[in-house]
């Protein structure tokens, strides 16, 4: 059983994936776009400013290596940092998106089971709610920079 802050965190973690916490919820975020949308990046400095797609796959890496870290120790390698922290996007296909899309999905059901069933190892994990929600804030400002609906 999950201690009450981590029952709070977790009870939070669903509802940004499911309602939104006062804001836009992560799934209808995500929900819809197209490759093209979520491949999309604002003009300004290459490489600093991060598409939809990017910003996923950012998640979605920290997610699995905290997890992973939780289950065996091991730490992101300086390579696994420097490519898959916000990687590049070589295959833009449907397909490629959906797959991110689906993956995501997947470290959402994950992190959520960790949340409640594992030890103390896991308590880093919490800080994932507040590091996602400001991800979450950029996703919804790049869906409104390509005149997109905002998510009701």
């Amino acid at each position: 059983m999950p201690s009450p802050q981590r029952e709070f965190v977790l009870k939070w973690w669903n509802e940004a994936w499911g309602d939104g916490l006062w804001a836009a919820s992560w799934s209808k975020s995500l929900d819809g776009l197209t490759a093209a949308q979520a491949a999309w990046r604002p003009p300004g400095v290459h490489g600093k400013r991060h598409s939809i797609w990017q910003l996923t796959l950012h998640m979605v890496f920290w997610r699995e290596s905290w997890l992973r870290r939780a289950a065996t120790g091991q730490k992101p390698t300086k390579d696994e940092l420097a490519t898959l922290n916000f990687p590049e996007i070589a295959d833009t296909s449907e397909a490629a998106w959906k797959a991110a899309h689906a993956r995501f999905k997947g470290t959402q059901d994950r992190v959520a089971k960790a949340l409640n069933e594992m030890g103390t190892e896991a308590d880093p994990i919490m800080y994932f709610l507040p590091h996602d929600c400001y991800h979450f804030g950029q996703v919804n400002m790049l869906r409104g920079m390509q005149g997109l609906p905002p998510i009701e």
